[in-house]
């Protein structure tokens, strides 16, 4: 641009950051502010507002209050995406009575609260497991003349599966239904996760067929929920957990789905407690695991190490199904 005579306008630098921030580079992000000074061009509402979204995703709320201190500091517009930004640090972070501050505020401010409002706060409480909360959110949403959608319906069934609540889970995908809204991939993949932490895989593996049957294709994290379902009750060695774990497996296979090596780890380690010298069920579980899984340190791990992976992995299997299923970035 500047090679051809343009100058870099405020927008120009919004994408940028934009951009940045899409790519979790926040840092680089904060350091276009720096060079937008440098070349004499004023950040605005937007600007501060894209970097505030980028400390929400990381829920790092101190960092999203002093960008939104910024844009007051600075006399710049507040508005709804803002009081958004705000809002998605708080409940990310659990900090659910700043969250509620907020939304105090946007009231004073006589800003009324949009969908997206709604389903950011619902999502807050359904991370913590609390079910009345959303609840009466919901209920809220509706006296204010807002409908819910597939998103405010999903992070409430969220609720239900962490609280552990699945007759109430269902009494909401009853009530989507009934409302005219479909389940969606989110919808079932929290539904298969919630079953398998009632330790009931045989709804978790009916759930994923009811998926199917309604069109919808199941994706890594599906598979994966419904595999360490199957896997958790292993040791039942009831007919259906073994050809629920053939049947997945032969699936993954053909659409060629590869678990990484700590996932793989992982379900060996479960699987070795009705097959310690191998089988049909370790046999057909092995082709779902990257192709560096029969090298010598693999065989060679012992069950000290074998505790520590299996450790670090659930840790991570824990971080990676909150972004998947506790997120409203559907």
């Amino acid at each position: 641009m500047r090679r051809s005579g343009c100058v870099p306008t405020v927008e120009t630098y919004n994408v940028l950051v934009l951009g940045l921030v899409r790519k979790h580079q926040i840092d680089k992000a904060v350091g276009i502010i720096d060079k937008m000074s440098l070349a004499g061009v004023r950040p605005n509402e937007r600007t501060y507002t894209t970097i505030m979204e980028g400390f929400a995703a990381d829920g790092d709320i101190g960092k999203a209050f002093e960008y939104f201190t910024k844009i007051k500091d600075e006399g710049l517009k507040l508005d709804v995406f803002t009081y958004e930004a705000l809002l998605k640090a708080c409940c990310k972070s659990g900090r659910m009575q700043s969250a509620l501050a907020v939304t105090r505020e946007m009231s004073a401010q006589k800003m009324p609260r949009n969908t997206f409002v709604y389903n950011i706060l619902i999502d807050g409480w359904a991370r913590r497991g609390d079910v009345w909360e959303a609840a009466d959110l919901m209920q809220q949403m509706k006296q204010d003349g807002v409908f819910p959608d597939i998103h405010t319906y999903t992070s409430c069934i969220n609720a239900c599966c962490k609280a552990g609540d699945m007759l109430k889970a269902m009494e909401i995908v009853e009530e989507m239904k009934i409302a005219g809204v479909k389940p969606n991939l989110k919808t079932y993949t929290t539904l298969i996760k919630g079953w398998a932490r009632a330790s009931l895989p045989e709804k978790a593996l009916q759930c994923f067929e009811e998926m199917k049957l309604a069109g919808l294709k199941p994706d890594k994290a599906a598979y994966h929920c419904l595999m360490t379902s199957l896997l958790s009750r292993a040791t039942v060695a009831e007919e259906y957990i073994s050809s629920g774990i053939l049947s997945i497996c032969k699936e993954m296979v053909n659409n060629d789905l590869i678990v990484d090596m700590g996932t793989a780890v992982h379900w060996s380690k479960c699987l070795r407690q009705i097959e310690r010298k191998g089988g049909e069920l370790t046999e057909a579980l092995q082709r779902t695991f990257p192709p560096s899984w029969n090298s010598h340190e693999i065989y060679q791990m012992d069950s000290h190490q074998m505790n520590d992976t299996s450790a670090r992995i659930n840790r991570d299997l824990a971080h990676n199904n909150d972004e998947e299923t506790g997120s409203l970035d559907f």
